[in-house]
């Protein structure tokens, strides 16, 4: 053979064995997943505004409700300051809003939900008399109801929330939005009901108006459910604790809505307690039944209506809040022992979703290399996304390139699911030290 063929050979096979040692000396981690409840974005519990500041679990989510005469009390002039002050309130706390406007509420203080100067204009109406006021103590009082399939009514809120649209739509500080607008507490249940097609003209509405923003959809009406998951919205189901609510739920009309079963795959999935927990025992209804059955079904958030529990029945409520929605662990890391400036290497990371629901915003992955200070000298952004980590576990290949000006020297390697400034905002479960949200993972050498 000639010498120049036999020394290209033998550089080959330096070359692999140099790899092959190069692969034994992988430095191999792995981690515990750690039980500690965080307040991550965009999952987990859910709670009224009134609580933000001592919520029951940690919350990034606080929840109002407002009548429509609350926004408009005069046709064309709009209270946005209830909401603006609201988003504010939330975001000093690190959370989002979520909101449903009401057209008729049994609980309104006076007579007037919708506003007055729309039933002044003619609207068609109903006048009634809640069962149950619990506003009044308990003496009841009418109220009004306007005729869902009057033009009138259907022209001036469809101009409110097209306004409504147009100053929230895509807005930060706004997690979803109930479609709401129709029935008693804008939950889709009236004496008076309206056809279909204004049902779906509703849907439309919100549909159109909050386009960049998710939405949430409560109807007993599958049809009309099932138009509202086409059109890209999630589930919310009230009520959930009674036990015909879950008969309901699991009955033939619902399990032929198309597109219900998976919804959580790509839209949030709310649920709230029918009544309080002293309320729902006292019944003898199963908690722990209404708890699996959230579970089972992909919750993404939980609204707190509680009001007190027991200390000793805090547990369960505290796994149902450490499992709705999301939650990234990470179970090993692997990567070469030594690496060299300027030249990619492998990083191998099997993470997974250990929460029921997965997450719709974006969050990049990103990948450091920090110095004894834990001072971050490069930065790359994965090309996993962690919105397609479904529950379960995922292999995360990666490869990281130190700069070729870098020092010689042993680096951190740390990890964090960042938003689109780049902040890292996500907890993940792991038993790994971590400044903020920063998960120190493993160190490398660098040549």
């Amino acid at each position: 053979m000639h010498s120049k063929a036999i020394s290209v050979l033998l550089l080959c096979l330096a070359s692999a064995v140099l790899t092959a040692r190069d692969e034994e000396r992988r430095v191999r981690k792995t981690f515990a997943e750690v039980d500690t409840l965080f307040a991550n974005p965009g999952a987990g519990w859910m709670t009224e505004i009134g609580d933000l500041d001592e919520p029951r679990f940690p919350s990034t989510i606080a929840y109002v409700r407002w009548n429509w005469n609350e926004l408009e009390p005069q046709k064309g002039q709009f209270h946005w300051e209830f909401i603006d002050t609201a988003i504010a309130k939330c975001r000093s706390r690190g959370a989002r809003l979520a909101f449903r406007v009401m057209t008729t509420n049994p609980h309104s203080r006076g007579y007037y939900c919708s506003p007055k100067w729309l039933f002044d204009l003619g609207c068609r109406s109903h006048e009634y008399i809640p069962k149950l006021d619990t506003v009044s103590q308990h003496k009841r009082f009418a109220r009004i109801e306007p005729d869902y399939t009057d033009p009138l009514f259907l022209e001036k809120h469809s101009n409110f929330i097209r306004e409504l649209g147009r100053r929230y739509n895509g807005h930060p500080g706004i997690e979803f939005v109930d479609i709401g607008s129709y029935g008693l507490w804008g939950e889709w249940h009236t004496p008076h009901p309206a056809p279909d097609d204004v049902l779906v003209r509703l849907v439309d509405l919100y549909g159109d108006a909050f386009w960049q923003t998710p939405r949430v959809m409560l109807t007993a009406n599958p049809k009309v459910l099932e138009y509202a998951l086409a059109r890209g919205a999630g589930v919310r189901r009230d009520g959930v604790g009674s036990p015909w609510d879950a008969k309901s739920w699991r009955s033939q009309k619902y399990v032929q809505v198309r597109g219900l079963a998976d919804v959580w795959r790509r839209a949030p999935v709310v649920f709230e307690w029918f009544e309080s927990f002293r309320f729902m025992t006292k019944q003898g209804w199963s908690v722990d039944q209404a708890i699996e059955f959230m579970l089972e079904n992909h919750v993404t958030f939980v609204y707190d209506n509680l009001d007190e529990v027991p200390e000793a029945e805090r547990p369960k409520f505290e796994r149902l809040a450490r499992l709705a929605g999301y939650r990234f662990t990470v179970r090993e890391i692997s990567h070469p022992e030594r690496v060299r400036r300027g030249e990619a290497f492998r990083l191998e990371m099997k993470w997974a979703n250990v929460g029921v629901g997965r997450l719709y915003r974006k969050h990049a992955l990103a990948l450091y290399l920090l110095d004894s200070s834990g001072r971050v000298l490069h930065q790359k952004l994965a090309d996993s996304d962690p919105r397609v980590w479904l529950p379960g576990d995922h292999e995360v290949p990666e490869a990281i390139t130190p700069p070729s000006d870098l020092d010689p020297g042993t680096y951190g390697i740390a990890a964090a699911l960042v938003d689109e400034s780049g902040t890292p905002v996500v907890a993940i479960a792991v038993d790994a030290p971590a400044s903020g949200r920063v998960y120190h993972l493993s160190s490398v050498v660098v040549e």
